[in-house]
């Protein structure tokens, strides 16, 4: 149904029932918003936490290898009482015991606080010549998803 005004209006159009559709597309607008907006803040947040365990994963796998090449220097110099974790300043658990920890090196430096490393150790003869099995955990931050643990193992030539 339409209504005319008077012809001496400046806007001569006829006016319609149509007033109760503004209202019903700014809730569908605001719906439609609010949940674009939320889909993107749960993004953000997996996106922040999966960036936090790559970091953690790479302090991890840096301390593994650190306790490996501390390990391997006091084997290949034959030093006495030597052990990854002697060498940075933490109390050795045990000295040559396979699959035991021949030490846990807990690091204090920039970029491994708060990360150690657990090396065992064995030795390895074969008719190729004799070697020592090396093993290293390296774990950073906490338990389950507020920390990270890479191993390492290699074979080097006594």
């Amino acid at each position: 149904m339409f209504h005319s005004r008077s012809p001496n209006h400046k806007f001569n159009k006829p006016l319609t029932y149509e007033s109760g559709l503004g209202l019903v597309s700014a809730i569908f607008v605001i719906t439609i918003l609010a949940v674009i907006i939320a889909g993107m803040s749960r993004f953000f947040v997996t996106s922040q936490s999966s960036t936090v365990q790559e970091f953690l994963g790479a302090r991890a796998i840096t301390a593994a290898q650190t306790g490996i090449e501390l390990e391997l220097t006091c084997l290949q110099n034959g030093l006495t009482g030597c052990s990854a974790s002697a060498a940075v300043g933490s109390v050795p658990a045990v000295f040559d015991y396979w699959p035991g920890p021949a030490s846990t090196a807990t690091f204090s430096i920039a970029g491994l606080n708060q990360c150690r490393a657990e090396v065992f150790y064995r030795s390895v003869n074969s008719k190729i010549g004799n070697f020592w099995t090396i093993e290293s955990t390296g774990i950073c931050g906490g338990d389950g998803l507020d920390g990270a643990s890479r191993k390492i193992v290699i074979r080097a030539a006594q």
